[in-house]
């Protein structure tokens, strides 16, 4: 189990600067896609990114050491590559569109952040999910996690994408595109409180209770995807 939980997330970290890498290439700004010194140092700060957000995932009641290696808890190990692309996709989606400096990427990215943790802090507080995952070893909590965290990355990474104008604008944007994130955190937390185990049923199965909600997350976050289209600016 060490090595496969090292090989797995290993390969999901460099999954996730490959993407980074690759929507840089493809859809950052003009001058970012003719020059891949840029391509190369956002990338690098990308790498960075993920590196800072990482150690964060412990105070969520998730440790890669000590959940996953040590205990050998997969349920844990889920948890961990949801936020992990989570983190990679809010990065990527603050980082592509035109902008008159790297500043505006770092606004945009943070706002994500800002609203992806203040999300993920409701899930944990009302939910418990750490509890359900570290303690209870619940596999089908793990699952619901990579869900749910995954889509909010992927409402909250598209909402910050795309050409800068300004602060309020990237804001009001950001509302405007990423609020039904908020809807999904809070059905989630909702689901959670059923869903996660209890005396009358402390193992659940994880297909019904885990993969089921997943991928109901992700289905909502991807209908809200294809309905807002193509951002601003979006090299075709």
């Amino acid at each position: 189990m060490n090595v496969t939980a090292y090989l797995v997330y290993g390969i999901c970290s460099i999954g996730s600067l490959s993407f980074i890498a690759t929507a840089l290439h493809f859809w950052g700004a003009a001058e970012i896609r003719k020059d891949a010194g840029e391509v190369i140092f956002l990338s690098i700060a990308g790498a960075a990114w993920l590196f800072l957000t990482t150690k964060l995932f412990p105070w969520f009641g998730l440790s890669l050491r000590d959940d996953v290696v040590e205990r050998k808890n997969i349920g844990a190990l889920f948890g961990l590559c949801g936020a992990l692309i989570a983190v990679t996709l809010l990065y990527a989606g603050g980082s592509i569109g035109e902008g008159p400096s790297y500043l505006n990427n770092v606004f945009s990215v943070g706002l994500a952040a800002i609203g992806f943790f203040a999300l993920w802090i409701l899930l944990e507080c009302i939910g418990k999910v750490s509890i359900s995952i570290t303690e209870e070893r619940d596999a089908a909590s793990g699952l619901r996690l990579f869900g749910i965290l995954l889509a909010l990355g992927l409402v909250l990474g598209r909402a910050v994408a795309g050409d800068w104008h300004s602060s309020s604008a990237t804001v009001h944007d950001f509302i405007h595109d990423g609020w039904p994130a908020a809807v999904i955190g809070l059905l989630a937390t909702c689901i959670e409180l059923f869903a996660r185990p209890n005396r009358e049923h402390p193992f659940r199965p994880w297909p019904i209770f885990g993969l089921v909600p997943a991928v109901f997350y992700i289905a909502l976050a991807t209908l809200w995807l294809r309905h807002l289209g193509a951002w601003e600016g979006m090299p075709q």
